[in-house]
């Protein structure tokens, strides 16, 4: 592909009416126009031909329509494609996003979310690792989380009608919603407590409810008089959240023997609950249950019920998912 950016201030006009991406398919011309909403305008090629400036110059022209000022600010060339890296660590090296899966542009901004979540599945991991509050074991997880996803982004685009006719037919996969795909695509790893093979790739947040491997269920709060979301608890430490007070003991039990901060939320005692729905249906638990969540808001673990020794079995969660007092998977010379 190649690409010229310019500015054009007369052409931010277009966007008057709220469209901002142009398919411009002519006989002997046929290419893609967008903005970044500051005047500046990338035209994209469906060809590798080499265009001096005059050519660029002309293309433009033809792109806008009528004849507009403009100046032309680079020129760029890139390879569309869809590609998955083999692994996502070797040693020391951590690949993530576009260094990890290469995917063409989507609709759904595939590739950039993904890279996203890849850095923020990394960073918290590296952190605790760092500051030994985790085991080396913790930094294995992330290729076994992140790396399905890319293979999950990456099947989704060629099923789709636009990047299946670049391949010549549409890969026959389940194909999931926006909502599934942003936010309740599904991860397994050692570290992730209850995430069955017999569970689909990604589901409506809804169809998830809590299921551990997946985003922490979002619903509005309230603490001290102020209005939260679920997911504003789950952003520094492993939080446990439950109705019923004897987890919140567990977990000071847990955080003790363990020697490591672990937030307990009480629900109707530290904070009140708004729905929709009740936590129980939002997180899949009893009232007697409890949820585990990750510093990432990903769910790690969850009880339905109360067990006869609620902190034996949260210790045991606990340090599965922080992979304490385990030693990293051997690795060959070679990373």
């Amino acid at each position: 592909m190649r690409s010229v950016l310019f500015r054009c201030p007369e052409a931010d006009a277009f966007l008057a009416r709220g469209i901002q991406q142009f398919e411009l398919e002519q006989p002997d011309f046929k290419a893609f126009l967008t903005t970044y909403n500051d005047s500046r305008w990338v035209l994209m090629f469906r060809d590798d031909a080499d265009r001096d400036e005059a050519a660029l110059r002309d293309a433009i022209g033809r792109a806008l329509g009528r004849p507009m000022k403009f100046d032309i600010l680079n020129t760029g060339r890139w390879e569309m494609a869809g590609l998955i890296a083999a692994r996502y660590r070797s040693g020391r090296v951590f690949l993530a996003g576009d260094a990890a899966h290469q995917l063409p542009p989507t609709r759904g901004g595939f590739g950039a979310n993904t890279g996203i979540d890849d850095a923020y599945n990394l960073a918290w991991k590296l952190a605790w690792v760092l500051d030994g509050r985790a085991g080396c074991a913790l930094l294995d997880t992330y290729g076994q989380e992140r790396q399905p996803i890319g293979w999950l982004r990456h099947q989704q685009t060629f099923a789709r009608p636009d990047y299946a006719k670049r391949i010549g037919h549409a890969l026959d996969v389940p194909l999931y919603g926006n909502a599934a795909m942003e936010l309740g695509q599904l991860m397994r790893s050692s570290a992730i407590l209850g995430a069955g093979d017999d569970l689909p790739a990604a589901a409506h947040p809804q169809a998830w409810a809590g299921q551990p491997g997946v985003r922490a269920p979002h619903a509005w709060i309230s603490r001290q008089g102020q209005r939260l979301s679920t997911i504003d608890l789950f952003t520094r430490n492993f939080t446990v959240i439950s109705e019923d007070a004897r987890w919140l003991e567990a977990v000071r039990v847990c955080a003790q023997v363990m020697d490591l901060e672990i937030d307990a939320v009480g629900v109707g005692i530290d904070v009140e609950w708004r729905g929709p729905g009740s936590f129980g249906e939002s997180f899949g638990v009893s009232a007697q249950g409890a949820s585990l969540v990750r510093p990432d808001g990903v769910v790690a673990w969850r009880s339905s019920q109360m067990p006869s020794d609620p902190a034996a079995v949260l210790l045991q969660a606990v340090t599965q998912a922080t992979c304490r007092g385990r030693a990293a998977e051997p690795r060959r010379a070679d990373g």
